[in-house]
């Protein structure tokens, strides 16, 4: 959800993302961590930056919560920090997509950063996950899991970790991970719990029910009334489908989690979409205990249908076709402004709860939005959750113009390039995190905005802008997913 190869890392996701003799039973003392980005045991959530680069290759940045949101304690983390396998390389993609969870139910939530481009040996781009285990100081050493997919050609790898989200698919009550595979299996699942020797409960193919499974974007959640997690996989049955459309497959977590349980299809105009961050959410829009489907569709292209958003309503058993899908767009009833050439609505999509109110409600970027006769200045709108499901009434929409946040609007910010919505504030409403792509130095580095949320929903007041000025950060220009 899903950390882009420059971003903020998702929960919402924020979001999102193995068989050994070497496990080792959990601490009889230990518990699970309460929050899946909480790496240091102290109750706040911690925010993760994926971008920027320490030589040849990416970085991680952490910054550590507190009482009012993330604060000034800033971890850059990559493969030459002390602890963590391997080396900096070029194209090793390190930080490309990230999640996290407590995965080996020590009480610390741990981070796993994806690195795609990594090779093995003789094996090009054979991929991988680094965990990287978190403890009461704070996030430390790592351990990398690799795809147990034998590679198909010689020497070449299946590119794993172009996604990647955790969650306990299986419902046996301990975190798993699932991850994008170039193979055939499309999708992987590594059962936890894990080690830091390296040890996993299992792991399972998910495109065993497919012709060729080509998958691009994961996001978990709670769907069905159970509770296990379930999983979204954005893709192609390359060898399966009639046509060429994207579809939203629904694999219901519990025992029968590898099989697939549902499908949405997802009309795809072939156009551009601006930017990578996350496109798919999933929240329960109309409070009937069931997770919804959001899906951003920010593709322009000329004569062709403008941005818009889909939402497919979930039910007992996975997504509710019996309901049709709403679609919104900036012409909806209510959406602020207008469906415009290249305003790219739809580009990043969260879910979260902004008011309190027990509903989810949905963000929306459109970075492509002009502003005050600035191009791409930018715009992320704000849909409320409510009885029946989303609509356009009382919907608002944010930019740098918005009282309260820093900045101005300036041509090419493009703010709403990706977004969170996650309660970083821990006063049980979503915080909104926005990713921009401003001019604070020569070169284009960006900035992160958090809007925080407010019995009357998100407000630019109190709001944070986190840079490398403030921060001391060096990433560059935040253009992909948060981590899930």
């Amino acid at each position: 959800m899903r950390a882009t190869r420059t971003a903020l890392a998702t929960a919402a996701a924020l979001a999102a993302a193995v068989c050994s003799s070497l496990l080792i039973a959990p601490s009889a003392v230990a518990t699970p961590a309460k929050l899946a980005d909480d790496f240091n045991g102290d109750g706040y959530r911690d925010f993760v930056m994926l971008g920027g680069t320490h030589g040849k290759d990416g970085r991680v940045t952490v910054v550590y919560g507190t009482s009012t949101g993330p604060g000034t304690r800033v971890q850059t983390i990559h493969q030459d920090s002390p602890g963590i396998p391997g080396a900096v390389e070029k194209d090793d993609e390190w930080g490309f997509a990230a999640t996290s969870a407590d995965l080996d139910r020590d009480g610390y939530a741990d981070l796993v950063v994806a690195s795609p481009g990594e090779d093995v040996g003789d094996i090009r781009d054979r991929g991988g996950l680094t965990v990287v285990w978190g403890a009461a100081k704070g996030l430390g050493s790592g351990t990398v899991f690799h795809s147990p997919i034998a590679p198909v050609n010689p020497g070449q790898g299946d590119g794993f970790g172009r996604d990647v989200v955790a969650g306990d698919f299986d419902g046996d009550g301990d975190q798993d991970l699932a991850a994008v595979s170039g193979s055939r299996a499309g999708v992987v699942l590594l059962k936890g719990p894990f080690t830091r020797a390296g040890g996993r409960a299992g792991w399972q193919s998910l495109g065993d029910g497919y012709g060729y499974l080509d998958a691009s974007q994961l996001t978990a959640g709670r769907v069905t009334a159970d509770a296990a997690t379930d999983l979204y996989i954005l893709g192609r049955d390359l060898q399966g489908d009639d046509d060429l459309d994207l579809r939203a497959y629904f694999h219901r977590g519990g025992s029968d989690f590898t099989r697939r349980a549902g499908e949405t299809r997802v009309p795809d105009d072939g156009g551009h979409q601006m930017g990578s961050g996350p496109v798919t959410t999933v929240g329960d829009f109309d409070k009937d205990g069931y997770g919804d489907l959001a899906i951003g569709r920010g593709y322009e292209q000329p004569d062709r249908e403008r941005g818009y958003v889909t939402v497919q309503y979930g039910g007992p058993v996975g997504p509710n076709t019996a309901r049709k899908p709403v679609k919104f767009t900036q012409d909806t009833a209510g959406v602020p402004g207008a469906s415009e050439d290249e305003d790219f609505f739809g580009a990043a999509v969260s879910a979260g709860d902004v008011n309190g109110d027990g509903y989810a409600d949905l963000a929306i970027g459109a970075p492509g939005e002009a502003l005050s006769g600035k191009r791409r200045a930018g715009m992320v709108t704000v849909l409320l959750g409510r009885a029946g499901g989303l609509s356009g009434s009382g919907a608002k929409a944010y930019s740098q113009s918005t009282s309260g946040v820093a900045g101005a609007v300036e041509n090419d910010d493009s703010f709403g390039l990706n977004l969170k919505l996650t309660d970083y504030t821990r006063d049980g409403r979503a915080d909104l995190m926005v990713d921009t792509n401003e001019w604070l130095d020569n070169p284009r580095q960006g900035l992160v905005h958090m809007l925080k949320g407010s019995a009357s929903g998100t407000t630019g007041t109190g709001s944070k802008a986190y840079s490398v000025i403030s921060l001391k950060l060096s990433y560059t220009t935040l253009s992909g997913p948060f981590t899930h």
